[in-house]
């Protein structure tokens, strides 16, 4: 059996082995063949909120307005409709002069204007101020306090001086948070480093659930401490959340309380972008599209497609990763790979970041938690990923995957690992689409 997978503007073409039961769920076609009225779609969203008064009738004059974008690593196509929201807002009276944009970097690479500009339309950027979030600098951030569970909530100053934050993101599958958008931009969009650390800590802790991809909001701490940092914060929120077929176009778009139109969203998502899997699967064929910025992104088709994954199985990944590592330093030179192995299934879950904390000192929040993620994934699973933008020192220093050096060696490496007859799922856009798991005929009878 041949399978294409998208690469930029090409195709990989795949040899798989006939004796695999291969299960190549097709994701529903969104837009129902035609082109999306991508402005309507948002322009619809804008003027019917949900749980939340419309921007074009809030009281806006003289008062102090945060737009917090998603940053250049997030496919989110902004440019196409941030005018429509200043049109809005003029409506409600806002004068330009008081909107300021601000980057949600969390922790990543400040943009520069250039790319600020590619983001939000360079139209638009002239017309208000804007600047990169810094979570490091103590000076540009405001304590509003702790959550319930401990979490301080530390954001950017800009945060406490507006009367009003409008949070622009995309719904999508997230690792942790189980789904992207809503108030992430907020936290750790705009959060101060060791508030991060802090909340980030929370997939290390029992029950050890360190791949929550498509969880229920409900059910995840991660996504339920990050909600109640509302609480803390005096200023009104909107959000206005896109959501993108595989071929980058906008097919939905959600805006109001950042909560409720959320929640819609994400019933969305499931519909369209969840594929269906009876069973877990021997092996998953994961590829990055369009996660395909850098390797952090384009890692994360392989935490989407993992709930379809039978415990201790392959992992087969083809991952674009245009920029390289990117702003991810190279580790140190970890053990062989079989002995990191090993060791990790010989400690048990519960103490591998106890584990880390002692061989891996000094490492900064994204780093440690990369490294844990990692760490789980050596030990839960076997790897192997193309990956043509990594150098082989690169890829010996991240040491977690077996490498190979074209398409076909994946799928003859991974395929060492499987029985004749596996059942393998693929998942050519992984990067946006994940598994809904359906009960099999056993547990329906």
């Amino acid at each position: 059996m041949n399978i294409d997978l998208p690469w930029g503007n090409e195709f990989l073409s795949i040899r798989l082995p006939d004796t695999w039961e291969v299960h190549l769920p097709e994701r529903l076609d969104i837009s129902g063949g035609a082109t999306p009225d991508e402005a309507g779609i948002v322009l619809r969203a804008l003027q019917n909120p949900t749980g939340a008064q419309k921007l074009s009738e809030m009281p806006l004059a003289d008062k102090k307005i945060l737009i917090i974008v998603d940053d250049n690593t997030r496919p989110t196509p902004a440019a196409r409709f941030f005018h429509l929201v200043l049109s809005e807002l003029n409506a409600g009276g806002a004068g330009m002069e008081n909107v300021t944009a601000i980057t949600a970097l969390g922790i990543h690479t400040p943009m520069s204007e250039a790319e600020m500009a590619e983001k939000i339309g360079r139209e638009n950027l002239k017309k208000i101020s804007w600047r990169n979030h810094d979570a490091f600098d103590s000076e540009e951030n405001h304590d509003f306090g702790t959550t319930r569970r401990g979490t301080p909530v530390i954001l950017n100053k800009q945060t406490a001086e507006s009367d009003l934050i409008i949070m622009i993101g995309m719904i999508e599958p997230h690792l942790w948070a189980g789904f992207g958008g809503g108030l992430k931009n907020l936290f750790p969009g705009v959060a101060a480093v060791s508030a991060i650390g802090h909340h980030h800590s929370m997939i290390s802790e029992p029950p050890y659930w360190f791949n929550r991809v498509g969880a229920d909001p409900a059910e995840n701490l991660f996504r339920q401490d990050i909600e109640e940092m509302r609480e803390r914060i005096p200023a009104d929120m909107f959000i206005v959340n896109v959501l993108l077929d595989e071929k980058q176009r906008i097919t939905a778009a959600y805006a109001g309380d950042p909560v409720k139109a959320h929640r819609k969203g994400i019933e969305y998502n499931r519909r369209k972008a969840g594929i269906p899997i009876n069973g877990q699967m021997d092996a998953v064929i994961v590829n990055s599209q369009p996660m395909n910025f850098n390797f952090k992104q384009s890692m994360k088709c392989v935490g989407n497609a993992l709930p379809a994954l039978k415990p201790g199985g392959v992992v087969m990944a083809f991952l674009k990763a245009e920029r390289g590592l990117d702003d991810i330093p190279l580790p140190d030179k970890p053990p062989p790979l079989f002995v990191l192995k090993t060791i990790l299934k010989g400690i048990g879950k519960s103490r591998v970041m106890g584990f880390l904390n002692i061989v891996k000192k000094g490492l900064d929040v994204e780093q440690k938690f990369l490294t844990y993620y990692s760490m789980r994934l050596i030990r839960e699973y076997n790897i192997f990923c193309y990956v043509p933008s990594l150098s082989e020192k690169e890829i010996r220093h991240l040491g977690f995957f077996k490498n190979c050096g074209s398409p076909d060696e994946v799928i003859e490496k991974g395929g060492r690992k499987l029985p004749g007859n596996a059942r393998v799922a693929v998942f050519p856009d992984g990067g946006a689409t994940f598994p809904v798991m359906e009960p099999t005929d056993d547990q329906q009878s």
